[in-house]
């Protein structure tokens, strides 16, 4: 029995690449050769984690080929062969969550074409045992369903496999303290050994001060090399974050990134009849008219949208015009100031960008002109309130489609481009201070 080992090493030698001999069977040391069974010691607990669940089978298979009657222990460090986890996880002193909320789950998601992609994508989390593409990088506007599917994720994993998955949202991390506790590299098996999803929110928001994003980098790094499936999401592709360090952009684009749209009008229209359907309000076509005249809505805005007409369904027993109830449906509308012109936006656009505002409704697409008519329509729409026909005949008789496509640019890039918001930020600012009441 004394030459079973150097003998299972010769085969394993020949079976594995001098790389993989090196790094996870070179190390390993007999503790126990009786009775029929070989126990291997692993020098870490990293060691024994991996070596268990990507080379234990091969190092049984070899063994057999020596001796078909011994069966291979492996033995962690401390000599238990089994490893102690906490019952809820931290990552030194910020907690994760291992619950998750039961109303968000992907049966209750609304899937349209904006969000079919990213929505596929989440399910396939679900349903594969090892990870296509790691990390899956979820990234669009706020208030689309990215949270939504990372419940959905946990909800379903925890459900079908009764698998552990922890999660974690980088909103509020400074709560914690104003650093993420040092965590030994091999040390994050004894936090994170039995997770096999790991699902990270909020992730624009990784604070940059502190050890956060060190931190963050080494938690990737140790997921990664042991095949544990990280689920991200942000309003910002990786690229896009700018407090981000390179290190971090770089490994969040190493899986597949998918993106959720800003939904058109119909996406809209889908999502509004499925919260209505759930809510069992009644469906008109007053309605789609009305939301065609206000425009795309997020989630948050057409869950708050529905949830009005549902009081005023169950007060009044019906549903009546919409036209005389937009005040009491849009909590925003009283904000607005009465004396705000889209006139006024376009003058003050104008002189912001040094653009003619003779030319503002012309055709002419010279750069400066096209990004100011865009952030003119933005504005109208978010400070009076008016109508995509209404803003885009002021914009020189467009159709209410480019004023939509203007707006959503606009969001778009005031999402990527911090100096860019902060201008629009500023018009707004003087617009208000002009015509306040």
């Amino acid at each position: 029995m004394d030459s079973l080992w150097p003998q299972v090493r010769r085969v394993l030698k020949e079976t594995l690449s001098s790389e993989q001999f090196l790094q996870w069977i070179e190390v390993l040391k007999v503790s126990t050769l009786q009775s029929g069974h070989l126990v291997l010691q692993a020098p870490s607990r990293f060691h024994y984690y991996w070596i268990q669940e990507h080379y234990l089978s091969t190092i049984q298979s070899c063994c057999r080929k020596v001796d078909t009657s011994v069966r291979v222990i492996l033995q962690l460090p401390d000599g238990r062969r089994k490893s102690s986890h906490a019952a809820h996880p931290s990552l030194g002193n910020v907690p994760l969550t291992t619950t998750f909320d039961i109303s968000q789950t992907f049966e209750t998601y609304v899937v349209a074409p904006f969000n079919r992609f990213a929505y596929s994508a989440a399910r396939d989390v679900c349903r594969n045992d090892f990870p296509r593409f790691n990390p899956l990088f979820i990234e669009g506007p706020p208030g689309l369903g990215k949270t939504h599917l990372l419940h959905a994720i946990g909800n379903g994993c925890q459900a079908d496999k009764d698998e552990e998955v922890a999660y974690m949202s980088c909103r509020n991390l400074l709560v914690y303290g104003p650093a993420l506790s040092p965590i030994p590299y091999d040390a994050l098996w004894q936090t994170l050994g039995n997770v096999k999803i790991l699902l990270v929110d909020d992730i624009h928001q990784l604070p940059s001060e502190g050890n956060f994003q060190r931190q963050m980098r080494e938690i990737f790094n140790w997921c990664y090399d042991s095949g544990t499936q990280m689920v991200f999401a942000a309003t910002r592709l990786p690229h896009q974050i700018p407090d981000l360090s390179l290190g971090l952009r770089s490994r969040l684009g190493w899986g597949l990134i998918a993106r959720i749209q800003e939904p058109d009008i119909d996406g809209c229209f889908q999502v509004i009849e499925s919260f209505l359907g759930e809510r069992k309000v009644p469906i008109s076509q007053d309605i789609f008219r009305y939301i065609s005249e206000r425009g795309p809505m997020n989630f948050h805005e057409i869950k708050d949208f529905v949830e009005k007409l549902q009081e005023i369904v169950e007060k009044e027993g019906a549903l009546p015009s919409l036209k005389d109830r937009s005040l009491a449906i849009h909590g925003d509308a009283s904000s607005r100031p009465d004396k705000l012109s889209i006139q006024a936006i376009q003058k003050e656009v104008c002189h912001s960008y040094g653009v003619s505002l003779e030319a503002l409704p012309g055709a002419t697409k010279s750069r400066p002109l096209v990004i100011a008519r865009q952030v003119g329509m933005y504005l109208g729409r978010k400070l009076t309130g008016s109508t995509y026909a209404s803003i885009g005949a002021s914009f020189g008789g467009r159709d209410h489609s480019t004023v939509i496509y203007a707006c959503r640019k606009v969001r778009g890039e005031m999402r990527r481009n911090r100096a860019f918001a902060e201008r629009i930020v500023e018009i707004e600012k003087r617009l208000l201070d002009v015509y306040k009441e």
